[in-house]
């Protein structure tokens, strides 16, 4: 028989309980770590699932539109039936008629608000997915959901419609055949915001915007949410992460006239 159990005592000393101590925070922090990674690894799939159906999405209304490219938005110049009575109508209203008017693929897992204006959730038109309400956070317009995906919004002037360079002119989009390079040319990506990317129209130049991303990791037009790159779709449909260094102009350059 031990001399502690002899002695009737048959507790534990304070090292024995510190050490049981360390074992168990031990166990915790790993158990922990590992949770989180897959909670990350769960988020960005389901980030690229959702910007591979937005990409889907986009190739159904190139082919019902022979070709055209979606603009960000398109503003009521009164000659679309569909935009009476609304101001404009954004990229995101487009694309859930090839959904099943479902929004979910508009949402990005790994999205956390810029800004108190826009809660967690979805906005216009459509419910919040977490609480179901609904907001017309911008009165007339149609489905300008901020959940954390945007449309890349680049011209090198204010166009009179102010709706980004994937137009030629006044709610006229540009045909898909013209894009230089669809490899290389982002069309949707991670943003704070339902429009993404540079926007000289408001002084936001490619060198704007590259130098906001750096220095400012969740600046409303370019947040970084996987680790230190953005994940973005590109013309051809595939999806992919870039850093801030290895994002160039031709990623946002006006497509060919």
């Amino acid at each position: 028989m031990c001399s502690r159990c002899a002695k009737g005592n048959i507790g534990f000393t304070l090292i024995e309980l510190l050490a049981v101590i360390t074992i168990v925070a031990i166990l915790a922090a790993l158990g922990y770590a590992g949770m989180q990674k897959a909670i990350y690894t769960a988020r960005s799939a389901q980030k690229i699932s959702n910007l591979k159906a937005i990409g889907g999405a986009h190739s159904a209304y190139l082919a019902d539109n022979k070709g055209r490219c979606l603009p960000t938005n398109l503003i009521n110049l009164g000659d679309d039936p569909e935009l009476t009575g609304n101001s404009r109508a954004w990229w995101c209203h487009y694309l859930m008629r090839y959904t099943g008017g479902s929004a979910k693929m508009f949402w990005n897992p790994s999205y956390t608000p810029w800004s108190s204006k826009y809660p967690k959730g979805i906005w216009d038109d459509v419910p919040n997915l977490f609480t179901g309400e609904r907001k017309d956070e911008s009165p007339g317009e149609l489905c300008r959901i901020e959940a954390g995906f945007g449309w890349v919004w680049y011209q090198t002037a204010s166009l009179p419609a102010d709706q980004g360079d994937w137009v030629s002119g006044l709610n006229s989009p540009r045909p898909f055949p013209a894009i230089e390079s669809p490899s290389q040319q982002i069309v949707c990506m991670e943003s704070q915001s339902v429009i993404a990317g540079p926007n000289p129209s408001v002084g936001l130049s490619f060198q704007a915007w590259i130098t906001a991303v750096r220095s400012d990791p969740v600046f409303w037009a370019g947040p970084r949410w996987s680790g230190d790159a953005i994940t973005c779709l590109f013309f051809d449909g595939h999806v992919d992460a870039k850093r801030p260094d290895d994002f160039n102009d031709k990623n946002f350059s006006p497509l060919a006239r």
